[in-house]
């Protein structure tokens, strides 16, 4: 079974839904509290398939964090708080107190404090995050027909770091080389090793789009939460960084399966109609950046005209 199969079991078997806005399904469960909407996540993160052997306890930290947050971000809201369960195989006292200074790091970056959690005996570390939001305008996943499909600054990166760690673990490049690589792309390096959830841009974005969501397992998959869509590979390469450009060249990777394939990238997704203002207005208030990749459409999923078979991260349990 995949994991969209073990969601779908869960959907079709649970019948109690009780007083929820938004249940299973979006990046956040929805309740209203009065005029706000409170939004509720939760991510759960194991070293041995999470945790690439690269990061440091203090960016495993942030990496727990920083994924549970930006669901938040997903659905344009405000972190109020977050709970973090551990479970612990035998480790070292430094090794827990750089961890914790991680997390901790993030929820002040992200001004989210920890409000309590768990912790407990496991066979390898495990890591899960609930985090909890508030908005006014909670947003969800699917665009309306004609509107622009736009996506925060770039796309590609994580995806690059993890072909060299793949290159490295198959032997295809020595040990030497592999640091020389880390040292020549620092900034692919970087995206992999300490990404950000984009509060900031998510509390912008509120008023200005109709869905959104964030790029953890893939653009290939996020787009398909979208609904039917073009997208533009021409408009695609307007987000792939120069770096990463020049590293699929070199090593013969085609620069738009690295864009669409590369995930907990965490950037989001969003549908507008208003997109020249969306690009002012977090260039005005935060900086940042967001570019057009192609549009919503009445039926089909596309690139250039040809069809888009789903992709991106799945779980798998066969």
């Amino acid at each position: 079974m995949t994991e969209l199969d073990i969601i779908k079991t869960i959907i079709d078997n649970i019948t109690y839904r009780g007083d929820v806005v938004k249940g299973i399904g979006d990046d956040c469960a929805v309740f209203k509290l009065g005029d706000a909407y409170l939004t509720i996540t939760t991510d759960m993160m194991f070293r041995s398939t999470h945790f690439p052997d690269i990061l440091t306890p203090f960016q495993i930290g942030m990496r727990v964090i920083t994924a549970t947050v930006s669901d938040i971000c997903a659905m344009c809201a405000r972190p109020l708080g977050i709970v973090v369960s551990m479970g612990l195989p035998k480790i070292d006292r430094d090794f827990l107190l750089e961890l914790i200074r991680g997390i901790d790091y993030a929820c002040r970056k992200y001004s989210c404090p920890i409000v309590g959690g768990d912790t407990n005996r496991a066979k390898e570390l495990t890591l899960c995050g609930t985090a909890i939001g508030i908005t006014d305008n909670p947003v969800y996943r699917g665009g309306n027909v004609g509107e622009d499909i736009m996506v925060t600054y770039d796309i590609g990166r994580v995806f690059c770091a993890l072909e060299i760690l793949k290159m490295r673990d198959k032997g295809v490049i020595s040990k030497k080389t592999f640091y020389n690589l880390w040292e020549e792309y620092p900034d692919i390096m970087k995206k992999l090793l300490e990404p950000s959830a984009r509060v900031r841009e998510g509390l912008i974005l509120n008023k200005y789009v109709s869905s959104c969501c964030d790029v953890s397992d893939g653009l290939k998959k996020e787009l398909f939460y979208i609904g039917n869509f073009e997208v533009s590979s021409k408009k695609l390469l307007r987000v792939v960084p120069k770096d990463v450009i020049e590293f699929c060249d070199r090593f013969q990777i085609n620069p738009i399966h690295a864009a669409l394939n590369s995930g907990e990238e965490f950037e989001l997704l969003f549908t507008t109609k208003r997109c020249d203002d969306v690009v002012e207005v977090l260039r005005r208030e935060c900086n940042g950046e967001a570019k057009k990749i192609g549009k919503v459409i009445e039926e089909g999923c596309y690139i250039d005209g040809e069809e888009l078979e789903l992709g991106g991260y799945i779980h798998s349990w066969e």
